[in-house]
């Protein structure tokens, strides 16, 4: 029933529900794994934050992400039982919803506005990125400045004071909150489109996606999305 899904992966769960035994009301990312794969549950470690045991009770409602392999998958769960293997403490997840996949080419778009620092690669450093499969530590050409106006776990949209050409590979730097730190983000993307702004023609807007980068990467990108998402609806519910 659960066939994407495999012992050990990575979860993710957002508390839908205040009935967890802290009782703070708060809607953070917690952190647990998958245990084993039943007919009709998936057991899990009960989450942690920042090292501490989050203990839920049965009836919680989660929104719960699954990563299994490049893909995530996403579900809501409910809480169903909970247990202890050893000195693990588990709980039993039921999906509410079908799991839902998350391909990385149909990630979600979030609108941002974050600086950031554009470096054109020269043949050369696009030669050693391929190589060495990492951003060179010196580029040779000058930084650019733009804005990131949509982010999401494949590329981005950024706009710009200059054209860049289609097909170049760029390194960005930008900064991102992940799990209540800043990352500062230096990543190669190839250039997809570059083109004049309909509303400002002195800015070009800039298409770009993600090439040679980790997986710690993109989960982080993802990662900082959801939080931006949470953030939207709490505002939308004033």
């Amino acid at each position: 029933m659960f066939e994407p899904l495999v012992v050990g992966a990575k979860v993710e769960v957002y508390i839908k529900t205040n009935h967890y035994t802290e009782n703070s009301g708060s809607r953070e990312v917690f952190a647990s794994q998958i245990m084993d794969l039943c007919d009709d549950c998936i057991v899990c470690t009960m989450p942690v934050d920042k090292g501490k045991l989050i203990v839920l009770e049965v009836g919680t409602m989660l929104e719960t992400y699954f990563y299994a392999g490049k893909y995530i998958y996403k579900a809501d769960c409910l809480v169903s039982n909970r247990g202890k293997e050893g000195n693990i403490f588990t709980m039993e997840l039921k999906p509410e919803t079908p799991l839902k996949k998350f391909q990385r080419r149909e990630y979600y778009r979030q609108e941002c506005s974050i600086p950031v620092d554009i470096v054109t690669l020269t043949q050369n450093e696009r030669q050693e990125l391929e190589k060495r499969l990492a951003v060179p530590s010196k580029l040779m050409m000058p930084e650019e400045k733009g804005t990131i106006v949509d982010i999401s776990g494949g590329g981005l949209r950024i706009f710009a004071k200059r054209q860049f050409v289609k097909d170049s590979v760029v390194v960005v730097r930008f900064p991102i909150e992940v799990n209540g730190k800043v990352k500062n983000m230096e990543l190669a993307a190839a250039v997809i489109a570059s083109f004049r702004n309909m509303n400002d023609e002195s800015v070009y807007d800039n298409r770009l996606q993600f090439v040679m980068n980790s997986r710690e990467d993109t989960e982080n990108i993802i990662k900082f999305i959801f939080v931006q998402q949470r953030l939207m609806r709490q505002k939308e519910r004033g």
